[in-house]
C-alpha cells in the first residue's frame, strides 16, 4: 500500500472529473470451485500485517486516453463497499486495509490510465463487482490473487492465481455486475462467475 495518498488524490481527482510468489499446482476441480460461505476468518489490524492474510488486485481499464470510462464500486462477501459511482457521485471505502486509485504512471501506457482496487488481506467468498459505464465503449479487468502465506521448508510463502475479463462492451449510464471467487487457500484459484455473459480471458 505505498504510496497511499498520493493515489487517493488522484482517485479524488477523477471521482470529480466524472481510479508474486511461486503458485502450486493446483486441481482442475478445485480451481472451478465456487466459495460460497462467509468464514470466520479475522480482518487485517494493519498494513504491515494484512500482506500474511493475502492480497486481492483488481485493474480496470477501457480502450481510450486518460481516465477509464467506467468506474467500479467492489462489494466484499461481508457486504463492505470500496470504489466510486461516477453516475451517483458516491464513493466507498469500508473495508480495514484497501485502497482504490487511478494510475497513469506505468510505463508504456503513453496516456492510458487504468483503476486499481486493492484489497490486503481480504476475507474468502464471493465479492460483488458492479461496473458502470460513463460512455459507450469496451472494458477490460484483470484480476490477481494471492493467497494467505503458508509454511513450508523455504519459509512463509503464498500461491498466486490470475483471471481476467476482455473487450467486454457497455452502454454509456448501464451497469455490469459481476461475481469474484477469491479464497485464502493456496489450493484455490481466483475466478469469475458473471450475472450476464462476459468473455473470459481464462485463469492461469
Amino acid at each position: 500500500m505505498t504510496n497511499w495518498r498520493a493515489r487517493a488524490v488522484a482517485w479524488i481527482i477523477f471521482c470529480m472529473l466524472s481510479p508474486s510468489a511461486v503458485a502450486g499446482s493446483v486441481p482442475q476441480s478445485l480451481a472451478r470451485r465456487h466459495v460460497r460461505a462467509v468464514r470466520d476468518e479475522p480482518d487485517p489490524t494493519d498494513t504491515r500485517a494484512c500482506y500474511s492474510l493475502g492480497q486481492l488486485e483488481i485493474a480496470f481499464s477501457t480502450e481510450k486516453k486518460g481516465p477509464p470510462t467506467v468506474g467500479m464500486v467492489v462489494t466484499d462477501p461481508r457486504g463492505r463497499r470500496i470504489g466510486f459511482d461516477p453516475i451517483k457521485k458516491n464513493g466507498w471505502q469500508e473495508l480495514p486495509e484497501a485502497e482504490a486509485f487511478i494510475d497513469c504512471d506505468e510505463p508504456g501506457t503513453e496516456g492510458s490510465c487504468h483503476g486499481l482496487i486493492q484489497v490486503c488481506g481480504p476475507v474468502s467468498g464471493t465479492y460483488k463487482l458492479e461496473v458502470i459505464g460513463t460512455d459507450t465503449g469496451d472494458y477490460s479487468l484483470h484480476v490477481t490473487g494471492f493467497s494467505q502465506a503458508v509454511k513450508d521448508d523455504r519459509g512463509l510463502r503464498s500461491a498466486d492465481s490470475h483471471t481476467a475479463v476482455t473487450a467486454v462492451p457497455i452502454q454509456k449510464g448501464s451497469r455490469d455486475k459481476l461475481l469474484l471467487n477469491y479464497s485464502r487457500d493456496p489450493a484455490f484459484k481466483v475466478a469469475f462467475r458473471s450475472e450476464q455473459t462476459a468473455p473470459v480471458a481464462g485463469n492461469e
